[in-house]
């Protein structure tokens, strides 16, 4: 049976008087234990303790693996994951585990631990046992570092949010020359190197002794056009070779389940490597959404996964604010790469290059960029990514960062301060340096005549700086879908399968400036907030009162009213507003689009309860989690988030097939329009939504307990807020009040209906026949509806199991409760002090 302490219960339902304040105390009293997760029913409430603990190990993954009831193990990311699992067993079902919590409450952290808790009791063959089994999984289990925030599935279809992404966050490089260029920069680069080669070597040293390339002759090529198409050889490139077939592991083929694994695990710091960066909350903060489902045969084996991505903040390529960095990725580059490729690349050091100065931040304290660089390169040829391929990828990084140190001046059409980046740059690029700058000095926009006669707008330096950023992000945005589809290719099955979803995205944002970046993730935050509610307060009552059940409704926030406001079409919410004027406005400057979408925001949304403060461009959104004030700068143009046909063509010409073939788009077909960045969004969360909601759910509540990042500190205000708005009380109501188990009776009969003797034909012989011989268990534990059985408490779930499985396997139950307790005392063992205070039993 539970201990229960005056304070700080193992699940929150259990609490005599619940409040938002007695919820936070109960978290509290815990935390100052060690105990960073607690229960809510099923509902995982995880506190990041911004250390260590030694409660993540293998001798873990065992003791929960084997636990032979719910009720035996105390709180823990593991029981979770081991739920999930074994529901995926038992019921042949589909599951998801979705969690939430704002940037730096551990949200990547928790989903590692779920797939490497899934990875290591999963069978190691596609023939395995249908219960899993034990086995080694590659990557060892991480310690939970409490420092992270950062989680079309389609048959062979990643559901990438579509050319666009997410684009600028209130900012960029300086425009024109109101900035110095940094010093110490590289001289002119040498001739092109060849597109052939390995991966680029790992240094052997220190970075003393930066020696400066000598400059070389101007490469060659017509001046004032493109280079010809076929590179030095003529004719046309061919584009990048589609990844290796995987119809090896199509329905029925042989798997390798260990290299599926590996792979799964190994995508994890190479996805953080082109997805994470430091922010002023987190130093590993998650800069875009992931949705990894795991896929599993017909044994329980996973046989395969597909990741979907969504959100990527690709402006952070060109633009962080003060102490954060840009993506990992380049400063491993910088740390990892030999002095020779560095000298040959052009790359002297990360404070020469404004794209990662700007902030003022350039290393991480506890944070080894080399060692990190070795395991993404590693990564990637676990994930098939050639070596050459490799090479190509950290070659377009480079070339990235001397784009970014591209200055102009002078009136239109701009001219280039210095031309060593743009030299560099086309080198590493392989452009001609002459039609990359007029790429970025001219813009090519398209008459609205039945001729749509193309023409070549000169550009100031402001809008020159503007091109240049979005050749940045373009480039690095091609490079981050490359890796993902690459990795899909690497595990993706493409028979039947059930899976385990796992979803890390962005947490609810609210910053001193709020951009369009911010309302997008708020936004999708909202989605994943309408589902919480949807299936955990309003699908719980819903589903009692179509059962015909007895039920007084319990009364929640409902925030459908914010979703519609940011989404809705009749009304037309935000975003429908802001399409209708991005669709008018190509011919005017970003500022007079801003200030039109203010006007007709005011006049479509005059009056609703959760929009406030629409004035000098500025709105006020009243969000679930607390009111955030948007600037309107940039929407339109953000929105708009324009592929631009100078870039696409100059980039097209490139003599390295690697990069020509990232960009296939066709730039003179003029049949359909551009979506819009809002609109992909919109279509993104309505995928994400249905994939989640075909699944059974798993939540993973994380929370911050300091904004400091200080290690167990508990600042109960701060937690309070975020009990709150995550509806915990609510959620506690709803449970104390219902049933924590509910199915179809004849599926329910069909698995537990094998306790009774002989096996009992309906749910009133059952109850029956289970109320005389289990003593514990009463006939208000079950409830009776029109199509299903509830029941009312886990323990009386967690009994039945226990009882079934004496029945049908009574060796193996006394073998699993003992392997258990063997496991128990060596997570204790292991763990030492920290691991009894994770115990809440008595034995």
């Amino acid at each position: 049976m539970f201990r229960l302490f005056s304070s700080g219960v193992d699940d929150l339902v259990l609490v005599s008087s619940p409040t938002n304040g007695e919820i936070t105390s109960q978290i509290g009293a815990r935390f100052d234990r060690e105990l960073i997760y607690t229960n809510i029913g099923e509902v995982l409430i995880a506190v990041n303790p911004y250390k260590q603990l030694p409660i993540t190990g293998p001798e873990f993954i065992k003791m929960y693996q084997n636990s032979p009831g719910g009720n035996e193990a105390p709180p823990h990311i593991f029981a979770l994951a081991e739920r999930a699992y074994r529901r995926l067993v038992d019921e042949n079902e589909s599951q998801c585990v979705i969690i939430s919590g704002e940037s730096g409450a551990g949200k990547t952290v928790s989903a590692k631990l779920i797939l490497q808790y899934v990875t290591a009791v999963s069978p190691n063959n596609s023939y395995g046992s249908s219960m899993g089994g034990s086995s080694q999984s590659g990557g060892g289990i991480p310690q939970y570092d409490g420092g992270s925030d950062d989680p079309n599935r389609g048959r062979g279809m990643p559901m990438m949010l579509p050319r666009g992404g997410l684009p600028q966050r209130g900012g960029g490089a300086p425009r024109g020359g109101g900035a110095p260029p940094p010093r110490g920069r590289a001289g002119p680069p040498p001739p092109v190197p060849s597109n052939r080669g390995p991966p680029p070597p790992v240094a052997s040293g220190g970075g003393e002794g930066i020696s400066r390339p000598v400059p070389p002759p101007t490469r060659g090529g017509a001046r004032g056009g493109p280079a010809p198409r076929g590179g030095r050889g003529g004719g046309p490139p061919p584009r990048v070779a589609p990844p290796p077939s995987a119809s090896s592991r199509r329905g029925g083929g042989t798997v390798d389940v260990e290299h599926i694994k590996k792979v799964i695990l190994d995508s994890n710091p190479l996805m953080e490597a082109i997805g994470n960066a430091k922010t002023v909350r987190n130093d590993n903060s998650s800069r875009f959404g992931k949705y990894l489902e795991i896929q599993f045969d017909d044994n329980n084996a996973p046989v395969g996964g597909v990741i979907s991505t969504f959100l990527l903040e690709k402006t952070r390529v060109t633009f962080q604010q003060k102490n954060e960095r840009n993506f990992h990725v380049f400063y491993q580059m910088m740390a990892g790469l030999d002095q020779a490729t560095k000298t040959e690349w052009g790359l002297t050091q990360a404070t020469d290059f404004y794209y990662l100065a700007q902030s003022k931040c350039t290393t991480v304290e506890d944070v080894d960029d080399a060692s990190d660089y070795r395991d993404v390169v590693a990564a990637m040829s676990t994930v098939g990514i050639s070596s050459e391929e490799t090479t190509e990828i950290f070659r377009i990084l480079a070339a990235i960062l001397h784009v970014g140190n591209i200055r102009f001046q002078g009136e239109a059409p701009a001219q280039v301060v210095d031309e060593t980046p743009l030299q560099w740059a086309a080198s590493l690029l392989g452009c001609d340096p002459q039609f990359l700058g007029q790429s970025l000095n001219h813009r090519q926009i398209q008459s609205g005549s039945v001729r749509h006669t193309q023409y070549a707008v000169p550009q100031n330096p402001d809008q020159s700086a503007g091109l240049r950023d979005a050749l940045a992000k373009t480039l690095y945005e091609r490079i981050f879908d490359f890796i993902v589809a690459r990795i899909n290719n690497a595990m993706q099955y493409h028979g039947n399968t059930k899976v385990i979803g796992v979803l890390d995205i962005y947490g609810f944002e609210i910053f001193e400036r709020n951009s369009f970046e911010q309302f997008c993730i708020n936004y999708v935050n909202e989605r994943l907030q309408q589902i919480f509610i949807d299936l955990t307060v309003r699908g719980e009552q819903r589903e009692y009162h179509e059962e015909g059940m007895k039920w007084k409704d319990i009364s929640f926030f409902d925030n459908k009213i914010v979703v519609d406001l940011i989404d809705g079409n009749k009304p037309p919410g935000i975003m429908r507003v802001l399409d209708d004027v991005c669709k008018t406005v190509h011919a005017v400057d970003s500022a007079t689009a801003d200030i039109k979408f203010m006007e007709k925001l005011v006049h479509a949304i005059p009056n609703h309860p959760h929009l406030v403060g629409v004035n000098n461009g500025q709105f006020t959104i009243k969000h679930y989690a607390g009111d955030v004030e948007y600037s309107v700068e940039e929407f339109c143009f953000k929105n708009n988030d324009n592929l631009y046909a100078s870039i696409v063509c100059c980039l097209q010409s490139s003599t390295f097939p690697f990069i020509a073939g990232l960009f296939p788009e066709n730039m003179n077909d003029n049949k359909q329009a551009p979506t819009t960045a809002s609109y992909k969004i919109r279509q993104s969360a309505n995928y994400l939504v249905q994939r989640l909601s075909s699944c059974t759910p798993h939540y993973i509540r994380c929370i911050k307990p300091n904004d400091r990042k200080q290690p167990l500190n508990f600042v109960s205000s701060r937690v309070e807020h975020q009990v709150k708005y995550l509806g915990l009380l609510e959620n506690i109501k709803v449970k104390r009040a219902g049933y924590a188990y509910r199915h179809l009776k004849d599926v329910f009969l069909g698995r537990f209906g094998k306790i009774c003797e002989p096996p009992a034909r309906n749910i009133q012989e059952f109850v029956e026949y289970v109320c005389k011989t289990l003593k514990d268990v009463s006939a208000e534990e079950f409830e009776e509806g029109k199509t299903k059985i509830f029941v009312r408490s886990p323990e009386t779930i967690f009994m039945l199991e226990d009882q079934l499985m004496q029945k049908l396997d009574p060796i193996g139950y006394k073998q699993r409760v003992q392997a258990y307790k063997e496991n128990e005392k060596l997570a204790q063992q292991k763990a030492g002090k920290h691991s009894m205070k994770t115990k809440c039993l008595i034995q």
